[in-house]
């Protein structure tokens, strides 16, 4: 059997096992040279990504809702929200010098100082200094993953910019096949400074995956025309063409069908000054390789069969000073240049020269040269040329020199012919040359993980570079080493995963907090601006500040733990690693927990263990980076497989070393006196039929009530399970207190965010409590089981921000805030009144939801909360103003839910559900599929 045949079998397998899935989401084809998806980096984006997916995904199906960015935000729109001025009291934290993953990046042409950069949290960025402050654009509320950008460079258009959304490949808020999917297109026509989305790419349902569009691989605009204001777009399968600025779209290469799997994943197109187009495609659809056309609508395969039959992504660029050379980057599985990395696993990529001579560029027409074997391979296991499966890929040729070649993976490198000789090319930015495990650097000043880079047009030395870092630059490009400067001053798009305070000093400004790809980093100031503190490398895991700032605990991914003495600045002064050496199984970002009355003790999960450290005062501080057992031990409990691995732990302060830990498989365990000899675990669970825990639902947090070891909280941040539960007995009973959080409170079904992190704080006059969601923050002044109204807090800074922590300091009501995309940000809080919205406040009706909408037959159910009983009408009207349903029902005090029976058998179409109480009529547009 040959290979092709070999690939149309296993593909066909996966697309009849996934039918349900392929029409929901994009799928990713699983032959054997896929499979190596981002496995190849220190931080192994892989395993963050399955570890996302466990944290995300709905257990009952298996996958994360599709679509399921858009209905959230639908949904959570309804929500209570805080008034703005209480934005006011929530200050940025930072880190002002500090950027997140930056896939989009670009100069306007009619002002260098003026840049517009898009993080694939969803943020468009806008600097008229030259990077040296940043604004965010105005952007329409429901957007994801910004990916690419391209300005219209025709004089008088020049005001027009184009944004693509949808990251397909290492977004991390979502998982591995399970997508974020963005909402199309953006357009501006003010220079970057607002956005629209353009109404052709923009999802039909906003709940699936429905369109191309919505996962958006590169823009390009069209010179050479005046006639036309021509862009071009490569997405999740296919090329498309629009020849009115976007009002219309053509596919001129490629296909998309949501019945299908057989798509090109990965695409790229290129346009030249005089209009020339060429696109890539990956070879898992019906028209994979190298295309070339001279009108945008007709095109031609260029691709040298000798090459490679095999490719992932493949981008490209032109030479300025001679648009017929082109450079071709190739993540080519069995092909090209193999490199291995820290782990031993071995990527291919290849390196390709072509020359358009005459014709359509075919045969004699064009000239291809491989050059895949001058690729860099030197060096350690993190300075070598890698692209990570083709998340990582960047190329371009300095504008006066068509062999002057710049390539970018993990790493950058110049090359002065064009990698035509192995000797010519240069390490200039990402890893630290020469770095190894343990502890591996960056490059100072700049950062791995290569999306975009760019020439100044006035001073061809001079090099702007996007990455997992955020937006940097380089004004002296040649030199042996080259020097960046990080332009990430207010680009505020860091995703934190942790943070840490010290609760024993009060108004102590000291906040560290973990980030993705980032490492962990460390602020003393209250102001926004102030500069903060690299502490620690890698994916910057869960962190820790023993009281009054005795000692500071870091971790990676994987559980590699640091205890160090910091001075006052930041600056470590000595540390040991920490993590028990036979520990095994821990998750991606791995939790632990200091005791609050003891700082020296400490809890771990490990896999299927909990394990204690009775003291860790007396471990050495001799700067050692192997892995030690001193004071280390286990408790005598392990979970078993149907129980899951630990993936939460707490720890009470009144009365103290109460600790409870949660599971990946709904389980929670209460273990007292913790903190010394060989304490026994009491399981749980909740598992009575009035208030059961979603079955295999991941446990991500456990919030102990700081006066009261009986109170908790237990957050499950899976779709489609109820994401709060209480208990006020120490576990005997729980119940529901989502409230308004979920569509449906009582199964957690509908577009409900994802719960995070919770955190309980005392205040003067009674308690609040705090959650983190994917949609923003929330609190409450009351848990009130499945009648709990949460308010979404600082609805103009943090927004829908998603919230990956929340923690509190009982001492001065400091509340601080992790946004996994926006960086930190806190307030101080002295009163229950302070959340806006009490809940005998709230208006009549109060978030009143329509879902599900679109309606794949099922009947359509209203939400929403109302102060006590009383009568409503509900009418459905066709889009004809015929009135096809009608019902006067009782509504409840508290939450309700609300099925209109007889709408599952309305014909497709559009229809008005119009909801009338207490003299108030609500409207809302309901789609019947």
């Amino acid at each position: 059997m040959n290979v092709n045949s070999l690939r149309f079998l296993i593909l066909a397998a996966v697309a009849a096992l996934l039918v349900t899935v392929v029409i929901h989401q994009p799928v990713r084809q699983t032959q054997t040279k896929k499979r190596k998806a981002l496995s190849q980096a220190f931080d192994d984006p892989h395993s963050r990504k399955a570890w996302e997916f466990k944290r995300l995904a709905d257990p009952e199906t298996g996958e994360i809702p599709a679509g399921i960015r858009r209905a959230e935000l639908l949904f959570s729109s309804k929500l209570p929200v805080a008034p703005s001025s209480r934005d006011m009291q929530f200050i940025s934290r930072g880190p002002f010098n500090v950027g997140g993953r930056t896939r989009a990046f670009a100069m306007d042409v009619t002002n260098a100082n003026t840049l517009i950069a898009g993080s694939v949290s969803g943020t468009i960025y806008r600097s008229t200094d030259a990077g040296q402050t940043w604004v965010p654009s105005e952007m329409p509320l429901v957007q994801q993953g910004i990916t690419c950008i391209a300005q219209d460079t025709r004089a008088g258009h020049t005001n027009v910019w184009y944004a693509g959304s949808g990251e397909a490949y290492g977004q991390s808020a979502s998982a591995a096949g399970a997508f974020y999917t963005g909402n199309g297109i953006y357009k501006s026509t003010d220079g970057g400074m607002t956005w629209d989305t353009v109404a052709n790419t923009s999802t039909g349902s906003g709940l699936f995956f429905d369109r191309a569009f919505d996962l958006v691989w590169t823009l390009r605009t069209d010179a050479s025309r005046f006639d036309s204001s021509i862009v071009y777009a490569a997405t999740y399968g296919g090329i498309y063409r629009s020849n009115t600025g976007g009002q219309t779209w053509k596919r001129v290469l490629g296909s998309f069908s949501t019945s299908s799997a057989f798509h090109s994943y990965f695409t790229h197109v290129e346009v030249t000054p005089t209009g020339v187009v060429y696109a890539s495609l990956s070879d898992d659809g019906p028209n994979k390789g190298i295309w070339r056309s001279t009108n945008g609508l007709t095109f031609t395969n260029i691709m040298d069969t000798s090459l490679t039959d095999a490719y992932n992504r493949i981008v490209m660029t032109y030479a300025p000073s001679d648009e017929n050379q082109l450079y071709f980057l190739a993540n080519t599985p069995g092909s090209g240049q193999p490199d291995t990395n820290y782990v031993g696993d071995v990527e291919w990529n290849s390196f390709w020269k072509y020359t358009y001579v005459g014709g359509d560029g075919t045969g004699l027409g064009g000239a291809w040269e491989n050059r895949s074997l001058n690729l860099p391979t030197t060096g350690g296991p993190f300075d070598k040329f890698a692209v990570q499966g083709s998340y990582d890929m960047v190329v371009i040729v300095k504008p006066n020199d068509p062999n002057y070649v710049v390539i970018g993976g993990t790493n950058l490198y110049r090359s002065s012919d064009a990698f035509a000789t192995y000797n010519s090319w240069r390490m200039i930015g990402g890893y630290k040359e020469g770095t190894k495990l343990h502890i591996v650097e960056g490059w100072e000043n700049h950062h791995p993980d290569q999306h975009e880079a760019f020439f100044h047009p006035n001073d061809f030395n001079v090099l702007f570079s996007g990455n997992d870092g955020g937006v940097f630059r380089t004004d002296d490009l040649n030199a042996d080493t080259v020097q960046w400067v990080s332009l990430n001053n207010g680009y505020l798009t860091t995703q934190l995963y942790t943070l840490a305070l010290d609760n024993a000093t009060p108004h102590d400004p000291v906040i560290i907090g973990g980030m993705q790809d980032n490492g962990t980093w460390f602020t003393n100031a209250n102001t926004s601006t102030n500069p903060w503190v690299h502490t620690r490398g890698g994916d910057g895991s869960y962190c820790a500040i023993a009281d009054n700032k005795s000692a500071y605990y870091y971790s990676i991914q994987n559980g590699k733990m640091q205890r160090a003495y910091v001075d006052a600045n930041g600056n470590t002064t000595s540390y040991a690693r920490i993590d028990p050496r036979d520990a095994t199984g821990y998750q991606f970002i791995n939790p632990y927990i200091l005791d609050p009355v003891d700082n020296n003790v400490m809890y771990l999960p490990a896999g299927r263990k909990m394990w204690r450290n009775n003291n860790l005062s007396e471990i050495p501080m001799v700067n050692n980076w192997d892995s030690i057992m001193i004071n280390w031990v286990t408790f005598p409990d392990t979970c078993l497989p149907t129980q899951g691995e630990i993936t939460a732990v707490a720890c009470s302060k009144s009365p103290a070393h109460t600790v409870y830990y949660g599971t990946d498989r709904k389980r929670v365990y209460k273990v007292v006196n913790a903190n010394t000899g060989n304490p026994s675990r009491q399981d749980i669970t909740g598992t009575t039929s009035s208030v059961p825990f979603p079955s295999n639902a991941h446990v991500n947090c456990i919030a102990v009530d700081p006066q009261n070891a009986d109170h908790a909280l237990v957050v499950f941040s899976n779709y489609s399970v109820v994401s709060l539960y209480a208990t006020t007995d120490g576990g005997t009973t729980w119940s529901r207190v989502a409230g308004n959080l979920e569509q449906n409170p009582t199964n957690g079904a509908g577009s409900g965010p994802s719960c995070r992190w919770a955190t309980i704080l005392h205040v003067n006059d009674g308690v609040l409590y705090f959650v983190g969601t994917s949609t923003g923050l929330y609190a409450t002044n009351a848990l009130q089981a499945e009648n709990t109204v949460w308010t979404k807090q600082a609805p103009g800074t943090i927004g829908n921000t998603v919230c990956e922590m929340v923690i509190s300091r009982q001492s001065d009501g400091l509340v601080v805030v992790g946004t996994h995309g926006n960086g930190v940000y806190a307030a101080n809080y002295n009163s229950v009144n302070e959340i806006a919205v009490s809940v005998k406040a709230v208006a009549q009706p109060t978030a009143l939801s329509l879902y599900p909408n679109p309606s794949l037959g099922e009947n359509a159910v209203l939400s929403f909360y109302g102060n006590k009983a009383n009568e409503a009408i509900i009418t459905v009207h066709d889009v004809n103003g015929k009135q096809v349903y009608k019902s006067l029902v009782t509504t409840n005090a508290g939450w309700n839910r609300l099925a209109l029976h007889e709408t599952a058998a309305l014909p497709k179409g559009v229809y008005f559900i119009t909801f009338e109480r207490n003299q108030r009529r609500e409207t809302m547009k309901w789609i019947r599929l």
